[in-house]
């Protein structure tokens, strides 16, 4: 007859446990690294367009955007083409070719005030933010995933630890 009351008990009960958060991190690691390539502009691009409405609008999703464009000093996915034509922002906007959040401002973050907003309607250098969110994002993630990386691996090897640890544990008051 098989027993699994050793399984089920009390002292194998921790290995088990760090046992599957280590196969899950380490799946979720293997999944990020594979598909973290395949991440394209053009679904942001299209909710961009279908969904920003402006610099003064309170719903959530342009909010987001607007904070994000004035953070990493960014305009759109791509550049400030992005509300162009075609756009929910040119039709709630028709004068304006871009929202204020593509503007160089003279402080930090949200709390300076816009250069120049002519200056930047006009597309003079220094006035507007022409790289795109997706390429300064990328760019900024890819200069930082080494620390998050090697916490990371640090974590995994201390995972590895407590399981051979309580491995040796088990077997040997069993």
């Amino acid at each position: 007859m098989l027993q699994l009351n050793p399984v089920c008990s009390r002292k194998s009960q921790f290995f088990i446990l760090v046992s599957l958060v280590f196969v899950t991190q380490l799946v979720g690691a293997v999944l990020f690294l594979v598909h973290w390539k395949q991440i394209r502009p053009e679904l942001f691009l299209s909710e961009l367009r279908r969904n920003y409405c402006g610099d003064e609008d309170t719903e959530v999703f342009s909010t987001a955007w607007n904070t994000l464009m004035i953070t990493f000093s960014c305009c759109g996915v791509l550049g400030p083409e992005d509300f162009g034509n075609g756009s929910r922002f040119q039709e709630l906007h028709p004068g304006t070719p871009w929202p204020q959040a593509c503007c160089t401002r003279a402080g930090l973050l949200q709390a300076g005030e816009l250069l120049g907003w002519e200056q930047c309607r006009e597309r003079s250098p220094g006035y507007i933010h022409e790289q795109g969110c997706f390429s300064t994002i990328g760019s900024t993630f890819q200069k930082y995933t080494s620390v998050p990386g090697a916490c990371s691996l640090a974590v995994l090897g201390i995972e590895i630890f407590a399981m051979f640890f309580a491995f040796c544990l088990y077997y040997n008051f069993d």
